[in-house]
């Protein structure tokens, strides 16, 4: 096999992974697909939003541990996204769900502010859209370290927190990626990125990946050094 076709093997194969974890990511997050169709997007349907929005942390979290492993020719992307959506599901729940109550707490007070324009909720409005976008990133740096690392809880969201204020390209980065996808959405269709979301993904993780080098040099020791840390590669 010579270097071109090679390099359409390689490339046909990614594009094989990300077809299939694009559907499998779907399917684990049919209830909140569901719920972005059905439902009218006002405080009263906030409960029913965050219960929909449960699923989505197991499913991100194996759609990111996935795509690591989308290089392997002789894994199926199907084992590898289910695998890791059961083996990690409790730890990712433990992280995820006061992520979100975070999340739903600072779009209800964003509602409440544009209720009542005045140029303090209007300033504190801005701040808190600030902080969600923040927010959404601490959360993929805390899912991807989840699923790769063990760690307790509370050293997840250290770590997390740790990356985000001190890698700025990284976050600046991934920050770009989700703000060219907003603006994707808005000159199509909302419902595009279930089209695309494991492309978008795959964007994140690759300008990620630095970090969970970084996080296993530095946070991760081997059984020589006696800690209980383990790798989840």
């Amino acid at each position: 096999m010579n270097d071109n076709q090679m390099g359409f093997f390689r490339f046909s194969n990614y594009v094989y992974w990300l077809i299939i974890l694009n559907i499998l990511f779907v399917v684990a997050n049919s209830i909140l697909f569901a719920a972005l169709i059905t439902l009218i997007p006002t405080i009263s349907n906030a409960i029913l939003y965050y219960i929909a929005f449960i699923p989505t942390g197991p499913a991100l979290a194996a759609l990111f541990h996935s795509l690591r492993l989308a290089k392997e020719k002789d894994l199926s992307p199907v084992q590898v996204f289910w695998g890791a959506y059961k083996e990690n599901y409790k730890d990712v729940l433990k992280v995820w769900l006061p992520i979100i109550t975070v999340f739903f707490i600072l779009l209800v007070d964003i509602q409440y502010f544009n209720q009542s324009p005045t140029l303090l909720n209007q300033i504190l409005n801005g701040i808190f859209l600030v902080a969600i976008f923040m927010l959404v990133i601490f959360s993929i740096y805390a899912l991807v370290i989840t699923t790769h690392y063990k760690f307790r809880l509370r050293d997840i969201y250290r770590l997390s927190g740790f990356y985000l204020l001190t890698w700025i390209k990284r976050t600046t980065g991934n920050i770009a990626i989700l703000f060219l996808t907003v603006v994707l959405m808005f000159f199509t269709s909302d419902f595009i990125i279930i089209f695309v979301s494991s492309l978008v993904a795959w964007f994140l993780m690759l300008n990620t990946k630095p970090i969970i080098q970084d996080v296993k040099i530095k946070f991760v020791k081997t059984e020589e050094n006696h800690t209980t840390e383990t790798v989840k590669e």
